[in-house]
């Protein structure tokens, strides 16, 4: 990590990490990742950065045709909470997240969904 990425807030972190799956770049999503970061999603932990990566590869694929809307963003000292709909023509989800970040990278995230995994 370098010193401007340790100087970024936890709301410029959540606002970058929003950004970056807006633009649909795999690779910018888990660019705000900790090495140790932990990603827990649909019952399942992704563990380190590298499991992480992977496992945004598989979403544009997921998302296929949807569209994804991000609601209400709310920061606390080092958490930050938002919610999301996506919705598509054979897909409609919401949910929120949590993240927790330090140093200016996130270092755990729980996805809370509120139907089914797509």
């Amino acid at each position: 990590m370098d010193k401007e990425a340790a100087a970024r807030t936890t709301s410029e972190v959540a606002k970058d990490h929003i950004s970056a799956v807006l633009g649909g770049d795999p690779k910018q999503m888990a660019a705000d990742y900790a090495a140790n970061a932990i990603l827990e999603r649909g019952g399942v932990a992704y563990d380190g950065i590298h499991q992480i990566q992977a496992y945004f590869q598989t979403v544009p694929d997921r998302l296929g045709d949807a569209e994804i809307f991000f609601d209400k963003l709310t920061v606390e000292g080092e958490q930050a909470v938002f919610h999301w709909r996506l919705l598509g023509n054979s897909l409609e989800v919401s949910g929120k997240d949590v993240l927790i970040i330090r140093n200016g990278e996130i270092t755990h995230q729980v996805v809370l969904l509120n139907a089914e995994d797509f």
